[in-house]
């Protein structure tokens, strides 16, 4: 079978981060993959455990890759390997090992480290997963899977529908211009300009806060954290914003009517009349003359705050 890409040298791109905390030796090394006029590519999945990714979408039809391996001497550098696989079928599978055996001399963890620097054409959709390194995406149209363990992700520019987990890592999404499904155990989501169909984000130990989020059907749950929301609900729009032992603050602007139901100890509505029946206080903004857009906002807890205001 005849390989679905051609391989070439480009010109050096500039990233070059963390690094292991006991490095000496650098190796640096870049190259380019063109796509055969029949097999563009169409996705990319990274697997780098020992370092750091960073894509960023750009108008060519190549796959740019730069590398920076980062060790205690030469004989590891040589060790530390980064595999590119691409298939007939436009997908590209990236991923960083390192060699080992009885034979190999045991070096820590912390010793090694590889950066990976990618420049993919836009429509190309990205799944990428790192340890305790961060993972950064930014200017592309095709969405993606982002996993880490302790490390960062941030997210700016991105269409198409995104995922991201991660387990303490903190998350971060600006100009996500398609459905957002955001989850982290113990760390904070934060999320600007938001305009898919769908949000969806939670967190067990940590806080979400959201500015101009103007996506038809929200979601936010946490367990111990604050929930703060700045939103535009469109027409007929649903969200519920769930928090068993954190606060929760909404400013919502509506367009037509809203229904609103809140459960808590501590219920503010900023004055609007509202009733109650049974655990539930209730209220109704605009005129109901269409079916209204549902906004559910709920706490346990007898020691937090529920907070919701229609701002203009």
């Amino acid at each position: 079978m005849k390989a679905a890409f051609l391989l070439v040298l480009v010109p050096a791109l500039a990233f070059a981060e963390g690094k292991g905390s006991n490095a000496v030796a650098e190796q640096h090394a870049v190259l380019e993959i063109k796509p055969t006029p029949k097999h563009p590519f169409k996705e990319l999945s990274i697997e780098n455990p020992l370092g750091d990714i960073r894509v960023e979408g750009y108008d060519g039809d190549g796959i740019q890759v730069e590398t920076w391996k980062y060790g205690p001497d030469d004989d590891t550098l040589d060790r530390l390997r980064v595999s590119l696989v691409p298939s007939g079928d436009g997908a590209v599978h990236l991923m960083t090992t390192a060699d080992g055996g009885r034979e190999v001399k045991p070096v820590p963890r912390s010793a090694v480290h590889i950066n990976i620097l990618i420049r993919t054409p836009r429509n190309v959709r990205i799944n990428a997963a790192v340890s305790n390194g961060q993972i950064v995406l930014n200017n592309l149209d095709a969405g993606g899977e982002l996993d880490t363990s302790t490390g960062p992700i941030s997210v700016s520019n991105v269409a198409g529908e995104l995922w991201t987990h991660s387990v303490s890592g903190k998350t971060s999404i600006a100009q996500a211009f398609g459905s957002v499904d955001a989850a982290t155990v113990n760390s904070d989501v934060e999320l600007d300009t938001i305009n898919g169909d769908k949000l969806v984000a939670s967190a067990s130990k940590g806080q979400i806060a959201g500015r101009r989020v103007r996506s038809r059907d929200v979601e936010l749950t946490t367990t111990d954290g604050r929930i703060q929301l700045e939103a535009e609900l469109a027409l007929h729009g649903r969200m519920v914003v769930s928090s068993l032992r954190g606060d929760i603050d909404v400013r919502l602007r509506a367009h037509g009517a809203t229904q609103l139901r809140a459960r808590g100890m501590k219920v503010d509505f900023g004055g609007t009349p509202s009733i109650r029946q049974g655990d539930w206080t209730m209220a109704t903004f605009g005129r109901m003359t269409d079916p209204a857009a549902m906004v559910e906002l709920q706490s346990r807890s007898a020691n937090v705050n529920v907070q919701f205001a229609i701002v203009q």
